[in-house]
């Protein structure tokens, strides 16, 4: 616009600018647009492509019939129209700007108008290098937009995981023995009419049952607090440990060392997880005596291996996670906890002799 209020200043003074078709035509556009504008009207060659377009035709027509006493001004028209290229465009658009006005410079320029050297060439490096500049910015902008949408979904898929196994926990385990517990709260009601020491033997068995739930529930609650108590692995492997054999009187050796130091959050949360749910199962299924608890790390694996000597799974035989899912057999928590890592699961199963768990773990 300040090119098109020089334009008009100089078209008020003949004497000073004869009239040119140019300068004209560049006029009635620049009024055009200055009225689209001040009416709110959404005129499409006021900001975009077209604009570029016209203004560049416009410039090389001044490029090729110059005007006669303000060839500077078609230099300051051709940094206006850079400038619009560059802030406003990609960088093919700036190129086609620097290419078609250096082509044309070079075969039609008479009187030198813009001179080939500091307004052409100069600021066109510039534009095209800022053009590029921005162009690697957007892109790298565009691949971390893309991450942060697989991170989320990968967070959302996590916690879906998440839910769905405390979801498991609570139908296998609490829900199940609330069951049971009303059910045998029918049995003793009846009982009382008609039995009344049967039915304190009962009220005593299903007291029992209660401070074994009880002991299960704030065991399982310790377990979702590790990770927000800021405690090691090491610390958090002994601490479920020592709660297995206050909690069922199993005798446990577990030989674990520096195995789970280092490891990432997620990953070490999923490995406790495992542990603490295999030995929950050899505590409430296996009817074991001993359990063993193993780790070591190499350079690219973490190997888990916890082994019983109780009763072992229903089924006999080493199968492999694939088998498993297959046949829906082994223990599901920890077949998806597996699954999450990407890992592998061997369970290898003797009934009434007992059962072996073998989880590898890529790092």
């Amino acid at each position: 616009m300040a090119i098109a209020a020089s334009l008009v200043a100089l078209e008020l003074y003949p004497h000073w600018f004869p009239l040119t078709g140019p300068s004209v035509a560049y006029l009635m556009y620049n009024f055009f647009a200055l009225g689209a504008v001040m009416w709110r009207h959404r005129w499409a060659g006021s900001s975009g492509l077209f604009r570029l377009i016209i203004d560049l035709i416009i410039l090389l027509v001044c490029i090729v019939n110059p005007p006669d006493r303000a060839g500077w001004m078609v230099g300051a028209f051709y940094i206006f129209v850079l400038l619009h290229a560059t802030l406003l465009h990609r960088l093919r658009e700036i190129t086609l700007v620097v290419a078609v006005v250096t082509i044309v410079s070079v075969l039609t320029a008479r009187d030198q108008v813009i001179s080939l050297g500091p307004v052409v060439v100069f600021p066109g490096i510039l534009s095209l290098l800022y053009g590029w500049q921005r162009q690697m910015i957007e892109r790298h902008l565009d691949v971390a937009s893309r991450q942060t949408v697989m991170f989320r979904t990968e967070a959302e898929n996590a916690r879906e995981l998440e839910r769905q196994r405390i979801a498991a926990d609570f139908h296998d385990g609490p829900l199940q023995s609330f069951i049971s517990f009303q059910m045998r709260l029918e049995v003793i009601k009846k009982l009382l009419t008609r039995d009344r020491d049967a039915a304190i033997a009962d009220l005593t068995q299903l007291q029992e049952i209660c401070r074994k739930q009880i002991t299960d529930m704030r065991a399982f609650v310790r377990s979702m607090r590790m990770s927000a108590d800021g405690a090691t692995p090491a610390t958090s492997v002994r601490q479920i440990a020592e709660d297995f054999q206050k909690g069922s009187g199993i005798q446990l050796h577990w030989n674990v060392g520096d195995a789970l130091s280092g490891l990432e959050p997620e990953i070490s949360h999923e490995v406790l997880q495992i542990i603490r749910e295999a030995l929950h199962n050899a505590q409430k299924h296996s009817k074991a005596s001993k359990v063993s608890l193993a780790a070591e790390r190499s350079a690219n694996q973490l190997h888990l291996q916890v082994e019983d000597d109780g009763s072992g799974f229903p089924f006999g035989g080493t199968y492999n996670l694939e088998e498993l899912e297959m046949m829906r057999m082994g223990p599901e928590s920890i077949k998806r906890r597996v699954r999450t890592l990407n890992g592998e699961l061997i369970v290898e199963s003797n009934p009434g002799r007992g059962a072996t768990l073998r989880v590898r773990v890529p790092l």
